[in-house]
């Protein structure tokens, strides 16, 4: 476990509001750390204890999270990326709060767990920031006990340290209004919620994942940000009794060709968005209790996608009336929008492969080394010590391709790229993982957690 900095660095703004003389806000910065990554490593934690929470009666209004050094100056993308943090929060003891779209959870090794704890904000590359329209807060308290799950993914040949910090705004207002938070998610109660798209499709062809689920109570959405991955058009919520309107779509920005992203060595997967669109409402979005409620993602269909994913996390107030089904919609909706250069379109990306030269630098390599082999249909490849027992194969088209993952260490096998996307589950403990190849040509393979080290190669004839 990283050594918990629990030293809270930021305290400002006292400020007067009108609900209460008393009542102020404050903004609490808190940092986690340090944490040292080796190089060119992909470093993640699925339930981590030792976030330090505000311990404070009162109300969250503003989050936001980012990587830093000691001197608390923003760690550039070329050395240490975020690519995810989730904060749970589990009350007073676990099971104090409970999540309000999952009763269990899937871990990384596929084993089940009590959803123990509520996710209450969450973000990736993007980062998304928690952000509610006045008035509004997520109520939080003195016993309240905090915990992450987060990746951390080093860039550079050498060891690196950072500290995961993030801002917290507060207000004790008892005027406030409380939100519940809601993690809606197209493969929802995974800690890697993931999927391929395989690609293939005509251009200008789209692909989507959905989830539909009904509304546990009367509710007024108030606020909603998304995430997604490379490739992907939106994430949208609809109405599917109300002619499938759509209540809420977040949409991504992407970076420029010279933006970090793009240019990182080496890319260790297709990059994401660097901005996802928010939207706040005062008067709030009405759902009424049991009305069906949809979650639509919606990627580029031609190129494969591999490890994509669709998640919007909304906050509601409760109704103070049960809203009518079909209730109009909003008319004070804000969409929050990034400032900085972008493109609205995801731009066409092919993730390389990588490799270690002599001086132990990262370089793109073709194939990884070792004689190209013909293997039959139904062929096995073994996994063991960080190494595929067969790094470059050659198949019949239609053939059957499966790996063997030997080692207690969790791997997986994930489309780089070639002419269909996919990817298997973090595996370990000689479980298996079988594909079918029925579409010709290169397909280049490496391990999501391990890209650098463990590649592999199958040429489809």
């Amino acid at each position: 476990m990283p050594r918990l900095l629990t030293t809270v660095v930021l305290a400002v703004a006292v400020l007067a509001l009108p609900a209460a003389a008393s009542a102020k806000t404050i903004t609490k910065t808190f940092r986690y750390g340090p944490v040292n990554v080796a190089g060119y490593e992909v470093k993640q934690t699925e339930v981590d204890f030792d976030a330090p929470e505000p311990k404070m009666d009162g109300f969250v209004t503003r989050m936001e999270v980012d990587v830093v050094d000691a001197k608390g100056k923003q760690v550039p993308i070329d050395r240490l990326m975020l690519h995810h943090v989730v904060f749970h929060n589990f009350g007073a003891r676990l099971g104090a709060k409970r999540d309000q779209t999952c009763s269990r959870f899937t871990m990384l090794d596929s084993t089940i767990i009590p959803a123990v704890s509520e996710r209450f904000y969450g973000a990736g590359e993007e980062r998304q920031q928690l952000v509610l329209p006045p008035g509004y807060g997520y109520r939080t308290s003195k016993q309240d006990n905090w915990m992450m799950t987060w990746m951390l993914m080093n860039h550079r040949a050498e060891t690196d340290s950072a500290y995961i910090q993030y801002k917290v705004t507060l207000t004790d207002d008892p005027a406030t209004q409380p939100v519940t938070p809601y993690w809606a998610d197209v493969e929802n109660c995974n800690t890697d919620p993931q999927f391929s798209v395989p690609g293939g499709g005509a251009s200008g062809s789209t692909e989507t994942k959905a989830i539909t689920w009904s509304a546990p109570r009367d509710m007024r959405i108030v606020a909603a940000g998304g995430h997604v991955h490379g490739g992907a058009r939106d994430v949208t919520m609809r109405q599917p009794e109300c002619e499938n309107r759509a209540l809420i779509t977040s949409l991504p920005a992407w970076g420029t060709a010279k933006h970090p992203f793009y240019t990182v060595k080496p890319v260790l997967h297709e990059p994401g968005p660097v901005f996802m669109t928010r939207t706040l409402s005062s008067s709030g979005f009405p759902v009424a209790k049991g009305e069906q409620l949809q979650l639509t993602t919606t990627y580029d269909g031609e190129q494969p996608h591999t490890r994509a994913m669709g998640i919007l996390i909304f906050y509601a107030a409760e109704a103070k009336e049960a809203p009518p089904r079909c209730a109009p919609l909003p008319t004070d909706v804000v969409t929050e929008r990034t400032t900085q250069p972008h493109r609205t379109t995801a731009p066409d990306f092919e993730v390389p492969l990588t490799g270690l030269n002599k001086r132990g630098k990262a370089i793109k390599i073709p194939a990884p080394p070792g004689k190209r082999v013909r293997a039959a249909d139904g062929a096995m490849v073994r996994i063991k010590d960080f190494q595929f027992s067969r790094t470059n194969l050659t198949l019949p088209v239609g053939a059957k391709l499966s790996w063997r993952f030997d080692d207690a260490q969790l791997h997986d096998v994930t489309l780089a790229s070639g002419p269909r996307g996919f990817a298997s589950t973090h595996l370990n403990d000689r479980r298996t993982f079988t594909k079918t190849f029925d579409t010709p040509g290169t397909y280049k393979i490496f391990c999501s957690l391990h890209p650098v080290r463990m590649t592999q190669t199958v040429k489809v004839r």
